[in-house]
């Protein structure tokens, strides 16, 4: 049975610690939870907002009117399989508890995106990357509640329209996140296409867990800790420019910073 509140404070439940309160709240631990949560807006006509982490996230003081649905479906679970390390992940989940496990199996292909704060869903939600590594290269499918219908949804990869910091779930409300199935790999290919990373390894193939470490040491370098430092880390999006206009921006500014993101476009520094 879940426990709905009213007036709850929500700048605890954010990593800015600021932010006023939720017509009303609650957490859900499961699918059933969660469906009751959704019931209970139905009901009372409430608009409905899921919290993971709370980072990456800015909450204005006047609060949000309506369900707030802490979204803390936990649990990590792995298959080894021919093509490598399955790992399904509860949207709940801490996304650096993932990374973490991951790396204790050897599995490689999320190393990059260690220490990266929030949740399984707000990683897939926004289609995390960093280093040189992205959500989209490693997930398999996504199961998600679909408010309209009541039923748990499978989204593959290519359904869930993954672009730079994007993904379908941005845009359709309707859906849920509630776990994440990914795909990694049983070889050390250490990704280091990403300069600060390079600088760390010249000469040298890193293991997975060397790697962990440097993306750690660098993150914490450049960004105080969301929980040790009230910050919403890392949240801007770098532009993305035709590589033609990228050109004649170096003609005037020649130390501008750019790498290839593919379809023709240049990542600005």
């Amino acid at each position: 049975m879940i426990n709905i509140l009213k007036n709850v404070a929500l700048a605890p439940y954010t990593t800015f610690k600021i932010g006023g309160n939720a017509g009303f709240f609650v957490e859900v631990g499961s699918k059933n939870e969660l469906e009751e949560a959704i019931e209970f807006a139905g009901n009372n006509n409430l608009a409905v907002f899921t919290l993971g982490g709370g980072s990456n996230i800015l909450i204005s003081d006047k609060g949000y009117n309506g369900l707030v649905i802490k979204m803390n479906i936990s649990g990590i679970n792995s298959a080894d399989s021919p093509a490598g390390w399955h790992i399904q992940a509860g949207a709940g989940e801490a996304w650096d508890d993932v990374v973490a496990y991951a790396v204790g199996l050897n599995a490689g292909g999320i190393e990059n995106l260690s220490l990266i704060p929030g949740t399984v869903g707000g990683a897939v939600y926004q289609n995390i990357g960093a280093y040189g590594s992205e959500i989209k290269d490693v997930l398999v499918s996504v199961k998600a509640y679909d408010i309209q219908t009541g039923n748990i949804v499978e989204l593959l990869n290519e359904e869930c329209g993954f672009e730079y910091r994007h993904s379908v779930f941005k845009y359709n409300k309707n859906l849920i996140i509630v776990e994440a199935d990914f795909l990694l790999s049983k070889e050390n290919k250490p990704n280091l296409s990403y300069p600060d990373l390079q600088k760390q390894f010249i000469g040298a193939e890193p293991k997975i867990s060397e790697i962990r470490r440097a993306v750690i040491d660098i993150r914490l370098n450049k960004i105080p800790y969301p929980p040790l430092s009230a910050n919403a880390g890392s949240f801007f999006k770098n532009p993305l420019v035709p590589i033609n206009n990228f050109k004649n921006l170096l003609r005037n500014y020649p130390d501008l910073k750019g790498r290839e993101s593919g379809n023709g476009f240049i990542k600005l520094s």
